[in-house]
């Protein structure tokens, strides 16, 4: 179904998961949260419906704009995800016409909020409209390095942390479906810790990297005596790789599990062709001086947010009750008033 128009770019309800991919296939920054596969499994668990648009110039389809839609009563959200990147594939010259379009395409879902975001920086002129925002990612380069690179590339404590984990007996394998719910737990505490509920439903982590394709996920556990103690889920898309989640028992993390789990993450990654390996994001600067540890290096990227002024939400509703309920009232009166 043909969507909004705006300068010439059309939002058009995407074909098949095989079109999507192919019109993914041309940007440098196609992220593994662009996958159309990833995008309709995780969209359940987060209580969203995912819709493909696909990015129309010309009658040519020249990018694609998903969009995550959670319902709130009569409004909505969209792309308020728990994973950054979620935003359009175009050319940089089409950016602000197709934002336009999804402005008048959130405007029609009654959006709340409105995120579109990119995996690097975008012109602060290209987002009328929405407030721009600077976030930051590390990224540790991959393309040729051997594990001696890989290694020198570290700080010492880091190179000195992995050898330590490797004496103490830990083993590195494939993750299994209760070592799933032992990553849900960790994470749910560490929100729990923090005040907050998890985000995302019971076994939507298993599911989910069932569903993607070509054995694109990589699900690792690092096991003490058969325990698992930290667990980590990696995805890849064409020759980038993104850290997507990783927890540790907390009781095991002076042992540094996870700091082992890092390198068979970026081993992982390099075998399969990778050219780098994006950490995804750094919320406090703690967690940035961690990434850098390991030899990452910071890139920046843009995130544009749309907030609708609930007054304005608040009367509308209210505009519509009203009138629902007169107008209700108006025909219950004149059917009783009805000698029939």
């Amino acid at each position: 179904m043909e969507r909004k128009q705006h300068d010439g770019v059309k939002l058009v309800r995407g074909g098949s998961p095989d079109e999507w991919e192919d019109a993914c296939a041309g940007f440098a920054d196609a992220t593994a949260f662009h996958r159309y596969d990833f995008l309709q499994s995780v969209a359940p668990s987060l209580h969203c419906q995912f819709i493909p648009l696909m990015v129309t110039f010309r009658k040519q389809v020249i990018g694609v704009a998903p969009l995550l839609v959670k319902r709130l009563g009569p409004f909505s959200s969209i792309n308020w995800a728990p994973f950054p990147y979620l935003g359009p594939l175009v050319p940089p010259e089409l950016i602000p016409a197709t934002l336009s379009a999804l402005s008048l395409e959130a405007r029609r879902l009654r959006a709340v909020n409105h995120q579109q975001s990119f995996a690097s920086l975008i012109p602060t002129d290209s987002a009328s409209g929405f407030t721009c925002a600077t976030d930051r990612t590390f990224v540790i380069p991959l393309d040729g390095r051997s594990d001696k690179d890989l290694l020198a590339a570290m700080s010492t404590s880091r190179r000195q942390q992995i050898n330590r984990a490797i004496r103490h007996g830990f083993e590195v394998c494939t993750a299994e479906a209760g070592d799933f719910r032992l990553l849900e737990l960790w994470l749910s505490r560490t929100f729990a810790a923090q005040g907050l509920r998890p985000e995302y439903q019971p076994g939507a982590f298993e599911r989910i990297c069932g569903a993607l394709r070509d054995a694109s996920a990589s699900a690792h556990a690092v096991r003490l005596d058969g325990q698992a103690v930290a667990v980590e889920v990696s995805i890849l898309n064409g020759r980038r790789a993104f850290g997507w989640l990783a927890a540790a028992d907390p009781p095991h993390r002076t042992k540094y599990p996870h700091i082992l789990l890092v390198w068979r993450r970026l081993q992982w990654a390099r075998d399969r062709g990778a050219v780098d390996f994006d950490t995804v994001g750094a919320p406090h600067e703690g967690i940035a001086v961690y990434k850098k540890s390991f030899g990452a290096v910071e890139r920046q990227y843009t995130v544009l947010k749309r907030q609708a002024a609930p007054h304005r939400f608040a009367i509308s509703a209210l505009s519509r009750l009203r009138a629902h309920y007169v107008g209700g009232a108006s025909i219950r009166t004149s059917a009783a008033g009805d000698p029939g």
